[in-house]
């Protein structure tokens, strides 16, 4: 019962259940939950379930696919399928979803210039949150398009935490490219 590993016994199993179960469900708001679900496994069979819905008519599925796509393989880089799927979600016409995959793309090891370029071309995204992601994701990615565009944006708005922590992520850009 106790055998002091990490990994956890319920792992495989839940995996192989959310992977079936993802190819038939029917039901959006289920899928949507078992979606979820899949983006909580770190492994290429989760991601091949996850990636058939990446075009689904529901946004609600959209976003739990660019929540569960992460990188799979050292040294870190989203697969091909992968890319092609965060780099269509960030232009899908849902602004959560833009947003969401922007996040993922940001806040991911994989620095390839071609996310860079996709964020810097959702800076003029009529969301602000969007905007804001893009922002964030530019600075994490040492893009110096950043700067200009978090002066575009301005101040962070009244007690959003959020704005606060994108908008922070540019000053430690600027820090970091100045040598402070």
């Amino acid at each position: 019962m106790f055998d002091n590993s990490d990994e956890d016994a319920f792992a495989g199993p839940a995996l192989d259940l959310f992977t079936g179960w993802a190819a038939t469900e029917t039901d959006t708001a289920v899928l949507t939950e078992v979606l979820v679900a899949l983006g909580e496994h770190n492994d290429p069979r989760a991601e091949a379930a996850l990636l058939p819905h990446a075009d689904h008519p529901d946004a609600r599925a959209r976003r739990a696919v660019a929540q569960g796509l992460r990188t799979l393989s050292s040294p870190p880089a989203f697969s091909g399928k992968a890319r092609t799927a965060l780099l269509g979600l960030m232009t899908d016409p849902d602004a959560v979803v833009r947003k969401t995959a922007c996040c993922m793309v940001a806040e991911d090891r994989d620095h390839d210039p071609v996310f860079a370029d996709a964020m810097a071309a959702v800076l003029d995204d009529t969301d602000r949150l969007v905007q804001l992601a893009a922002v964030h994701g530019l600075a994490l990615h040492n893009d110096e398009r950043c700067v200009e565009a978090a002066r575009l944006l301005g101040p962070p708005q009244r007690g959003s935490l959020e704005e606060e922590r994108c908008l922070d992520a540019v000053w430690r850009y600027e820090r970091r490219r100045d040598g402070r």
